[in-house]
């Protein structure tokens, strides 16, 4: 499959942000049903890969009741992206990661791909979403600037850094770990306000 950029003319907000894997279901059980869930927040993204059949595995950095409750079935543990995964070499048939590979300076954010490409067995799919660099209302240029598109902003309740994605950027990412098959830059609508971000799909090399 060549890789494909689409544009988000007609996007149109989602009944549950969960809603955005379920086009993607088929694909990333093509070669199992092992599933890691990078970032997992509060279990949404988990719970809705449970019901569709996944064995999955999760984690965060944050606490996880609330995750655990919402996905009673999956498996959860408390981790970083700044560490190695805690799993060994070609643990899972695919990974998904929704708005959580985008804190880190561009060194760490090459190589947690890294590290997601080895816990993946060969041909598993990477399917994740990132901030874009015209998210201005969830802060795309705000703060003092660390690095290209990558900008430290002070808060009480988030990550104090964060990284806003161009095209070329998720490309060079993914360099040497993954082959894009899609990547669409659009809009979507899981706060009050609208969300730019790229939704990606790429296959282990």
């Amino acid at each position: 499959m060549p890789p494909q950029i689409a544009s988000d003319q007609g996007s149109q907000p989602l009944p549950k942000d969960s809603d955005w894997l379920l086009p993607f279901l088929s694909l990333l059980s093509d070669r199992g049903r092992r599933v890691i869930d990078i970032g997992c927040g509060p279990g949404i993204d988990a719970a809705t890969l449970g019901a569709a059949g996944f064995e999955v595995t999760a984690f965060d950095r944050a606490p996880l009741q609330r995750a655990r409750e919402v996905a009673p079935d999956a498996r959860f543990l408390r981790a970083t992206l700044a560490r190695s995964f805690p799993f060994r070499d070609g643990s899972f048939d695919a990974a998904v990661s929704s708005l959580a590979l985008h804190y880190q300076p561009w060194a760490a954010t090459r190589e947690t791909f890294a590290e997601v490409r080895r816990v993946l067995a060969p041909g598993g799919r990477l399917l994740f979403r990132v901030n874009a660099t015209d998210d201005v209302h969830h802060g795309a240029g705000e703060g003092e600037r660390l690095e290209r598109g990558f900008y430290h902003t002070p808060s009480p309740y988030f990550s104090e850094t964060k990284r806003f994605f161009d095209e070329e950027m998720v490309r060079a990412a993914l360099d040497g770990f993954f082959e894009v098959e899609q990547l669409e830059h659009k809009t979507i609508h899981r706060y009050e306000n609208p969300k730019r971000v790229w939704e990606c799909l790429a296959r282990r090399r």
